[in-house]
């Protein structure tokens, strides 16, 4: 494990590292302005492998680009006297590394002297284990966010702890083709306390469905009344497939995760390579009857067959379901905008309103009214 992270760092991040950072870096940016409008007294967020801070060729590793957002954000809480302080906790195992990322992280806060002001580092130098027990009573303890960047998958046990935290989001990255490809050894098979019918499943996914097949593997260890949500993307890297997944209790977080990924993943929302055949799906082909639907189109269907049967009938139910099925609000407002025009249903508003603000924040509900034939 020493040479591993140590290698990690000494070389240029690849581009499924790069991509992974990216979409760390776009939720802290979408998550921290919540919270500083809010005016809370503070805010958490816990790095748990934290690393050195940047790769051979200066590319920012999650350290800093946590202080890059904190950085853009300085101007929003200093010209509205907020008085929030954001406290982080950098953890970092390998003491090279630790000394390093001590430095590095100093160092910007010296060029960025604002900073300090409303910006606390905590540092420690901890196995996983060790950190994460010694700060888990902090974890929830104000607004919380939680990045367990981990190159293995004997962490996933972890994932169970998140119940019990209020007002915290985290993001873990899992080797989730090392577990197929070692899913029968003693090692994981115990650590993970997986059943016979967990690993025959897992050795029978198909390889690049490996990460949504350990997706559903940590969705069935929480509890049945949890309320948790998990979201994953898939990230190749040479022959093998890591991912992120992402939790949360609040669906506006699961809102917010989702446009990200599928910002950055157009075709399927869900991994940086063609996971569901989209592609292929969409190129001309002599007998489209027999071509299969896309990721999007798949999802509209169905949202389609279920308003049209009274299963989904106001702006709430669409939106809820939608999000259940890992997509974003406009996959579901185009198909209410299309059914409306086709004099299939109608609704009393300009718009579907299938968004957070007009669900949940104005609790502005419409219902959808099928137009008989």
């Amino acid at each position: 494990m020493m040479n591993q992270t140590n290698n990690f760092f000494n070389s240029r991040f690849d581009d499924a590292t790069l991509m992974k950072l990216l979409i760390f870096e776009e939720y802290v940016k979408n998550w921290l302005p919540v919270f500083i409008k809010q005016e809370k007294d503070f805010i958490y967020i816990f790095d748990f492998f934290a690393g050195v801070g940047y790769d051979s060729k200066n590319n920012p590793g999650s350290p800093i680009r946590i202080l890059d957002q904190i950085k853009a954000y300085r101007s929003i809480i200093y010209n509205t006297k907020n008085n929030t302080k954001i406290k982080l906790f950098f953890n970092e195992y390998e003491k090279k590394n630790f000394k390093k990322l001590e430095i590095n992280c100093n160092n910007y806060l010296k060029d960025n002297p604002l900073l300090n002001k409303i910006t606390e580092i905590e540092y420690s130098n901890w196995k996983f284990e060790d950190a994460f027990e010694q700060l888990k009573s902090r974890i929830g303890e104000y607004p919380s966010l939680v990045f367990m960047d981990q190159f293995g998958v004997k962490y996933t046990k972890y994932v169970n702890e998140f119940e019990n935290f209020q007002e915290t989001d985290f993001m873990i990255f899992i080797s989730s083709s090392f577990l197929k490809r070692f899913v029968k050894t003693p090692e994981f098979k115990n650590s993970l306390n997986l059943t016979d019918e967990e690993i025959e499943r897992l050795i029978n996914t198909p390889y690049k469905l490996i990460h949504e097949a350990t997706l559903k593997f940590l969705k069935e260890r929480l509890s049945k009344d949890s309320s948790v949500r998990l979201y994953p993307f898939s990230l190749k890297k040479g022959k093998n497939i890591y991912g992120l997944i992402f939790g949360s209790k609040h669906i506006l977080a699961a809102e917010k995760f989702l446009k990200i990924v599928w910002k950055i993943s157009s075709d399927n929302g869900s991994a940086n390579y063609d996971i569901y055949n989209d592609k292929e799906k969409r190129e001309l082909n002599l007998f489209p009857e027999l071509v299969g639907k896309t990721t999007v189109e798949s999802f509209q269907e169905e949202l389609e067959e279920k308003i049209l049967n009274r299963k989904i009938e106001t702006n709430k139910d669409a939106y809820y379901y939608t999000l259940g099925k890992g997509h974003i609000p406009k996959h579901a407002m185009d198909v209410l905008i299309k059914l409306k025009k086709q004099g299939k249903i109608s609704y009393n508003s300009k718009y579907p309103l299938v968004t957070y603000d007009n669900v949940e924040k104005k609790g502005r509900i419409i219902k959808y009214e099928k137009i008989k034939d």
